[in-house]
């Protein structure tokens, strides 16, 4: 079963809209990439603009892939990434995050041109995989992502919707996902062989949740969730689990997730965590410097877990290539 570590790297706490943006998290990955190093894990680390503008990032970078170490790939937020214009929700920092597949089809296609254009001068080789900031992601986007020669995305989060997140200001906010599961699929639509969408890894643990979509939002709803955290948290779980170390999920969690995933067998899963969670204060998950420690404690645990059962770490595009030459992959619409 493969394994994918991915990184969305960029600018420190993104969830503070219209903040100026800033990449001090960039000093606070040696200790990221130690843990990764320690279990033979090859993170992916997915860029935006911010980062390959800055030079402290790009070196890194350019010493992991040159180690064989690390993949770059491509991390895409409309608010950061040229072409901008001069309306709300479209200026360069504008607090109105808009999601990419919110954007016209032909300024989508100028900002996907630019950060692969960005990346391919910084480190001498364009990127081939690809995940959409606040996974802004549709049919347009998979299809000019294929014309620029990417292999792989991974911005669908299965089970998931984002509509009631909102973007630009008079937009329709985020994709829905929720019929997606979390096995890899060729994108229809993408050409031969076409992009290969490798998903979030997001599933649910318990066999009822799985058969019952109606179920499965009962149990994320008020008054239940609630109950649930506060008086059953030590024998109900999160539903739907996320391959995510955050706060909310244990390490039990991502361990179950692991299991369901093989369970699935469809072939590989993928972890995400934000760049800006490495360092403390940069996102709402980590705030302290014990909190990052606990984090390390976590990755640690949960790599030792998945090595030990079958886990073969490889980066997005690695995964990508392997998937695409041992088995016939499914081809469904986004």
């Amino acid at each position: 079963m493969i394994f994918a570590m991915t990184v969305d790297t960029e600018a420190d706490d993104q969830w503070d809209f219209g903040a100026p943006l800033r990449t001090e998290n960039v000093h606070y990955w040696h200790a990221f990439q130690d843990t990764c190093d320690a279990y033979d894990v090859k993170p992916t680390y997915l860029i935006t603009s911010e980062i390959v503008a800055d030079q402290a990032a790009r070196d890194l970078l350019s010493t992991w892939v040159g180690q064989g170490k690390a993949e770059v790939g491509a991390h895409l937020h409309a608010w950061t990434t040229p072409p901008f214009l001069d309306e709300p929700g479209y200026r360069e920092n504008d607090p109105a995050h808009s999601y990419l597949s919110e954007l016209p089809t032909d300024l989508i296609r100028a900002k996907l041109e630019h950060l692969t254009l960005e990346i391919e001068s910084a480190f001498g080789a364009r990127p081939t995989s690809f995940r959409s900031g606040r996974f802004g992601f549709d049919q347009r986007c998979a299809e000019v992502l294929a014309e620029l020669g990417y292999i792989v995305d991974s911005s669908v989060t299965p089970l998931t919707e984002w509509s009631a997140h909102r973007g630009l200001p008079e937009g329709n906010g985020g994709p829905d996902f929720r019929s997606h599961e979390a096995a890899p699929f060729h994108i229809a639509g993408t050409g031969q062989p076409g992009l290969l969408e490798i998903p979030l890894t997001i599933v649910t643990t318990y066999a009822p949740l799985r058969q019952s979509p109606q179920l499965l939002h009962a149990y994320q709803s008020f008054p239940i969730r609630p109950l649930r955290n506060r008086i059953l948290k030590h024998w109900l779980h999160p539903q739907p689990i996320h391959l995510r170390p955050t706060p909310e999920f244990s390490v039990w969690d991502l361990g179950a997730a692991w299991n369901e995933s093989r369970r699935m067998d469809g072939g590989a899963a993928v972890m995400m965590v934000h760049s800006s969670e490495l360092m403390p204060n940069g996102s709402p998950f980590r705030r302290t410097e014990q909190s990052i420690r606990e984090l390390h404690e976590e990755l640690a645990a949960f790599f030792d877990y998945a090595r030990a059962t079958g886990a073969r770490p490889l980066t997005l595009t690695e995964a990508a290539r392997e998937l695409m030459s041992a088995r016939q992959m499914p081809v469904r619409a986004l």
